[in-house]
């Protein structure tokens, strides 16, 4: 297999390597962190990243900017691909109403 790939670095810098059967090459190098967005789209996470997905969306006020954890298995996964079908608010459509309704279910 002789394929040009992307190989993303640790600071998020991409560089075009071959990729061969020989495992020598690959689309990660070392350990690199994703931000996935709602619409599912996938970009390495850097400081200059984050800073820009802030200035898109005109937060100003980081009080209003929560981190949510989430495990996935496979009913996640299925809701995950169901949503991803019929919504471009796919992360907040499967976990944000799923933590709404858990946190109704607690209060009461």
């Amino acid at each position: 297999m002789e394929t040009a790939v992307t190989l993303v670095g640790a600071n998020g810098g991409g560089a075009v390597v071959k990729a061969s059967s020989d495992g020598e090459a690959g689309f990660v190098e070392g350990v690199v962190t994703y931000m996935v967005m709602d619409d599912l789209v996938v970009t390495p996470l850097s400081t200059i990243s984050s800073i820009m997905v802030l200035k898109k969306f005109n937060i100003e006020n980081f009080n209003c900017v929560d981190e949510l954890v989430v495990d996935i298995g496979m009913e996640e996964g299925l809701e995950l691909l169901r949503a991803s079908l019929q919504s471009k608010t796919v992360l907040s459509d499967v976990f944000l109403s799923k933590r709404a309704s858990n946190e109704v279910s607690s209060t009461m």
